[in-house]
């Protein structure tokens, strides 16, 4: 699976939780500081990664680094 369709599909599953705020989305933006997705669709998003992409995250995982962009999210799983 490239990189791009991991992108592409998780775009597509923050679209489904706030069509309006992804249009368009910046893979770089900060999902929560610009309230394209709040703190409870944060974890479906979580949620979703894991089930996805077969990966297990680990608690201590869950930083602003590593899960408060498309961008950031893409470069954990690639360290999974």
């Amino acid at each position: 699976m490239s990189e791009q369709t991991k992108q592409e599909q998780l775009q597509a599953f923050i679209a489904t939780l706030n069509p309006a705020a992804a249009e368009g989305l910046d893979p770089s933006a900060n999902l929560l500081e610009e309230e394209i997705v709040d703190s409870v669709a944060m974890m479906d998003v979580i949620v979703w990664l894991e089930e996805n992409f077969d990966v297990s995250i680990d608690p201590d995982d869950l930083t602003p680094e590593n899960f408060g962009s498309v961008n950031g999210m893409l470069a954990y799983l690639e360290r999974q």
